[in-house]
């Protein structure tokens, strides 16, 4: 007797991709205990980025955005680290912009945290985190490779993060960083050999990974994740889920499955939220809670983000 194959009918496949669906838009994000990726900019910063056609926006627009979402304190990640790529090419305002946040911080001390923005490729970088983390209120460390135009097949580039790190191991101070998205060129392997033998050289830095660890580029966010999996670091290594999840907030449902699931690969309690706010640009908190809800985690893992206060990652 023939066996009789029984296939699932037009709509018994549509019902289920619904629910599946469905299930991601019943999801609650109403609140946050920390936003670690933010941004704020000097007067300076603000007219070389706008070209003096808007006004600067500080820590009140920032707090008033925190307090629509719900979000009870934020990271401001001072733009100290721009160099080339903006058409800074010393240090001259690696120090004020640091100053900057530190006093935008020092308005709101209960709610906000400052990061130092570092440039590797400035001589006065390991002077700078000193300097910057004495000030009142800055706890970290913002390195942005990309913005920095750090070259990683380059060995004195390389030698200066290295020395940059070990500066930041001795002050046991938390790291988030930007290595590159698409746009800045893929971590290929002279590159990520660079990078991963820093990162192994100073084992008790703890370094969040911004944009998921790779932005929109998927190679260089599986390249972490692999090595992350075999044994990088994982108790010192955590990822933010700014502007990545934006880019793909539309995506079908098999791509934000496969975010997730990476996700839960990097290990959902290293897992920060963050929104990527500036004033002229990017998603606002309330508009990255928003997104959130449209992937499919469980309510118990978007619970475990949202509540994450960062304590892992940003002690002492």
């Amino acid at each position: 007797m023939a066996r009789r194959i029984v296939r699932p009918t037009i709509a018994v496949l549509v019902t289920c991709l619904a629910g599946a669906a469905a299930s991601a838009q019943d999801l609650v994000a109403d609140h946050a205990a920390l936003d670690v990726h933010t941004h704020v900019a000097s007067p300076f910063l603000t007219e070389l980025f706008t070209g003096g056609s808007l006004p600067p926006k500080g820590a009140d627009d920032l707090v008033a955005r925190l307090d629509e979402a719900h979000v009870a304190r934020a990271i401001i990640l001072a733009g100290g680290y721009f160099g080339d790529p903006v058409g800074l090419s010393d240090a001259s305002n690696m120090g004020p912009e640091n100053d900057f946040v530190a006093a935008e911080v020092a308005r709101f001390p209960d709610r906000l945290i400052g990061f130092c923005g570092i440039n590797p490729r400035f001589p006065e970088a390991v002077a700078e985190v000193d300097r910057c983390l004495a000030l009142p209120g800055m706890a970290g460390i913002k390195l942005h490779l990309e913005g920095s135009a750090v070259n990683l097949t380059d060995p004195e580039q390389v030698a200066a993060l290295a020395a940059v790190f070990d500066r930041i191991a001795e002050h046991d101070a938390p790291v988030l960083m930007h290595v590159a998205d698409e746009y800045g060129g893929p971590l290929d392997s002279p590159r990520f050999v660079a990078l991963a033998g820093i990162l192994n050289a100073h084992p008790t830095v703890r370094v969040a990974h911004a944009h998921c660890a790779g932005n929109t580029d998927d190679r260089t966010i599986e390249t972490w994740l692999r090595a992350r999996v075999s044994g990088y670091d994982p108790d010192t290594s955590w990822v933010d889920v700014s502007a990545c999840l934006a880019f793909h907030a539309d995506a079908p449902l098999a791509e934000r499955e496969m975010i997730v699931w990476r996700l839960r690969k990097w290990g959902i309690p290293h897992v920060l939220f963050g929104s990527d706010y500036f004033a002229y640009g990017g998603e606002t908190p309330q508009q990255t809670l928003d997104i959130l809800a449209q992937y499919p985690f469980t309510q118990d893992e978007l619970d475990t983000i949202l509540d994450n206060d960062g304590s892992g990652w940003l002690r002492p």
